[in-house]
Formats: structure tokens, sequence, C-alpha cells
């Protein structure tokens, strides 16, 4: 069994507080392929195809974002200072919602910019700065499994919250442009007073000789790409953002056309308890079976649970109950992505001498976030080619069978891909000799430099 190691309560309370916020906006923004079609009038794969495209320019971010963080030295610390982003994240994010009365070319382009100014430029910056400042305050390794599970944990209590309240926003007064940008400006004040918490309280502990490098572009891609296990991670959360970008991204369409009403989302968000409970055993299970096992058998219940979908698929009552179990599938992965990170940094260390704690980070930042424009962009063209029209009040059968392959099928593949690759990541049964070595080595290294 795995030594237990005390975490303060500052920290606890503080940690989770821009997750909640993040999540807040995330929900929100599974609203932008809807407003987009329903609102700007933009065909389902043109929107597709700009979502694709931003994701493109956003490959490029993420290598910035790690260098820039791996170089950053300041009073504040090394991923402390990246939190604020999250200002221009929530501001660009309501703008997006805020959009003018324009032309059908000059609609298309103000949804490229926004949307590539609020997923590449500031979620970049609070998605590659997570496990880095993580590093920097947590005493003991262990402690980023709790971490974790508290930042999860709050993040979908909020996310029940927020997912039951936001339909029905969005059903009363989400029916013009005015309404929308009273939406977006809503939720932006509230996120952003709330992810300033964290930056206010949490400070990064005194960062270790090791932590001062100075990477090139080429060391940091070396640094990925030598390191096999981040690769597996990278690839995973990939998957892990396809499925999640398509389940979280076609509900809405779900709700209205299969389900029949829009404000079913807020009885399935309920759903989302069962997970939140799970969240809060998972530091117990992992302490006794591993972090990977657990998140394999998580894995497993998500695909049990997409899969459940299919056996009556316009049944509130088997949506909402497959759901419990659905829910598992990609929130536990995403909720501790930062476990594993933190341990592909000790991998790295031992290997090479070099921690790459901003190389590491933008590795699984960069394919989370082309996975969630992959699962977005999915849903565009495939319901374009099905033949969706959103100015229709009931759609063609060919559509809706596409909607269900979207919320079904396609989230349990992406979950069965998951699983494997997690299957393959064995790092976790070597850590405690590599942190064995590493420590010795740092002492060494301490004495030699005193």
């Amino acid at each position: 069994m795995k030594e237990k190691h005390k975490i303060s309560k500052k920290l606890l309370f503080a940690w989770p507080t821009k997750g909640m916020a993040i999540t807040i906006i995330t929900l929100l923004a599974g609203y932008t392929t809807y407003f987009a079609t329903d609102y700007l009038n933009i065909s389902p794969a043109t929107a597709g195809i700009i979502f694709m495209i931003s994701k493109i320019f956003d490959g490029f971010t993420d290598i910035i974002a790690g260098y820039i963080i791996d170089r950053t030295n300041t009073k504040l610390g090394k991923g402390r200072p990246y939190e604020l982003a999250f200002i221009g994240f929530a501001v660009c994010n309501a703008l997006l919602f805020s959009a003018p009365q324009m032309n059908y070319l000059a609609s298309c382009i103000y949804l490229f910019v926004m949307y590539s100014f609020v997923n590449s430029v500031f979620l970049t910056f609070l998605n590659c700065n997570e496990a880095v400042y993580m590093a920097n305050t947590i005493e003991h390794p262990s402690e980023a499994v709790t971490l974790s599970s508290a930042n999860g944990t709050a993040s979908l209590i909020v996310g029940v919250i927020t997912g039951m309240v936001l339909p029905q926003i969005v059903k009363n007064y989400g029916n013009t442009r005015a309404g929308w940008s009273a939406i977006g400006w809503g939720g932006a004040v509230l996120s952003t007073a709330l992810a300033m918490v964290r930056f206010a309280i949490v400070k990064e502990k005194k960062q270790k000789t090791v932590n001062q490098e100075k990477l090139t572009i080429m060391d940091l891609l070396r640094a990925i790409t030598s390191n096999r296990y981040i690769l597996i991670i990278a690839v995973a959360i990939l998957v892990c953002g396809i499925g999640n970008g398509v389940a979280l991204n076609i509900v809405t369409y779900y709700a209205q056309y299969i389900l029949g009403d829009v404000g079913a989302q807020s009885i399935l968000a309920l759903a989302n308890l069962a997970v939140i409970l799970g969240l809060i055993l998972i530091p117990a299970f992992t302490r006794k079976f591993g972090t990977i096992k657990v998140l394999k058998f998580t894995t497993l219940l998500g695909i049990v649970g997409y899969a459940g979908r299919l056996i009556k698929p316009d049944s509130l009552i088997v949506i909402f109950t497959t759901t419990l179990l659905a829910s598992f599938g990609f929130t536990v992965l995403s909720t501790f992505v930062s476990v594993f990170v933190i341990d592909c940094m000790d991998y790295s260390e031992w290997k090479t001498g070099r921690r790459s704690e901003g190389a590491l980070t933008c590795a699984q930042s960069v394919t989370a976030k082309i996975g969630a424009a992959v699962g977005s962009g999915m849903i565009g063209i495939l319901m374009g080619l099905s033949g969706y029209d959103g100015k229709l009040a009931v759609q063609t059968p060919e559509a809706n069978y596409m909607i269900i392959i979207l919320y079904t099928v396609v989230p349990a593949v992406c979950c069965i891909l998951q699983y494997i690759l997690l299957h393959m990541f064995d790092l976790e049964e070597k850590l405690p000799q590599i942190r064995l070595e590493l420590e010795e080595k740092r002492k060494l290294e301490s004495v030699k430099n005193d």
C-alpha cells in the first residue's frame, strides 16, 4: 500500500477553483457549434472545418507555450503567472457569443478568430501551466492524486449545477443574439472571479535547481519524442478529447431532436453525481490498486455506458441510466492527466537529466485540444453530410440517425482505444525505483554544490 501524504486544507480549498471556472466556460463553449449553425447561420460542415483549421494553428501555439514556460523564472514562479491567461480566455469566449450581425464570410472569419483566441492562445497557457504549477506546489508526487481528485470533484459539482442551470437559461434567453451575449458575459464574470482565487492563494515553492533549465525549441521537441510515456499519454488524451468533444457538443442536438426537449440536458447533468462520488473515492483506490488499473476500470465503465445507449436511444430513462456509467469514460482520465505528466517529468529527469516540465505538459495539451476540435469538427462535417439543417424544426431520419451514432458509437469506440493505450502505460510500476535513484542523485548534487 502506498504511503498517504497529508496536504494542506488551504491548498485543497484553493486549487480546484480554476478547474471549476474552466468547467463553466467549457460547458458554455459546448454551445459553440449550436450557436454557429443556428444563430450565425454557418453551415455545420463549414463550422466543423473552421474548428479543425484553428487546431492546426493551435499545435504551433502549444509548442511555443511549452517553450516559454520552460524558460520562465519569475518571483511568482514558473507556472503560476500564466493563470492570468484565464481573463483573456473568458473575455474572448464572451465575445464569441456576442458576434454582431455580419455577412456569411465575416461571420466565418469572426468565429475562427475568436475560437482561436479562446483555444489556441489563452487555453493553451492554462493547459500548459497546470502540471508545472502543481509539480512546483506539492511536497510529494503522491499528493498529485489527492489534488487532482479534489479538482475533479469540485469541477464536476460545478458541472452538474451548471449543466442543470445553463440549458434552462439557454432555453429561456438563448433565442436572440442579445440573449446569447448576456449569457456569455455572465459566464465570463462569474468564472474569472472564481479562477483568480487559486492565483491569489496558491504560491509555488522554491524550485529545485533542475527546474531552472533553459531549453531550445529542438530540446523541447527531443524531450517529447524521446519520452515514450508522454507520447502514450498524449495519444490517449487525443482519443479522450475526440470522444469527449463529440459527446459534449452533440448532447444539445440529441436532447433537442432525439429526446424532444433541449431542457432534458438538465436531467442528464444529474448523472454526473455518480462520477463525483467516484472521484472522491479514487485516491483510496489508487493507493490500493494503482492509478492505471483504476483508470482502465473507469474506461470500461465508459464503454458499457456509451454502447448501452443504443438499447433505446429515445428513452430519457435509458439515456440517464447509461450516462451514470458513460460519465466515467473520459472524465477520470482528463481529471488525473497531471498525475501522469508529473510521472513523465520524473522519468525524463531520470533518463536525460532534464525534467522538461513545460515541454511534457504542452505535449498532452496540444493533443487534448486537437482531440476536442476533431470531435467538434466531426459533428459539423458528419451532420452536414447527413442532411442536418438548423432551420428545420424536425430533422430527416438520416440526420437523426447520425446524431444517435455520434452520441453512442463514436464515444464508445474512443473509450476502447483509450483502454488499449492505458494498458501500454507501464511506467507506474517502475516509478518507485526511478524516484529512489533520483533522490540519491539530487542528494549527491546538493553535496557537490555545497
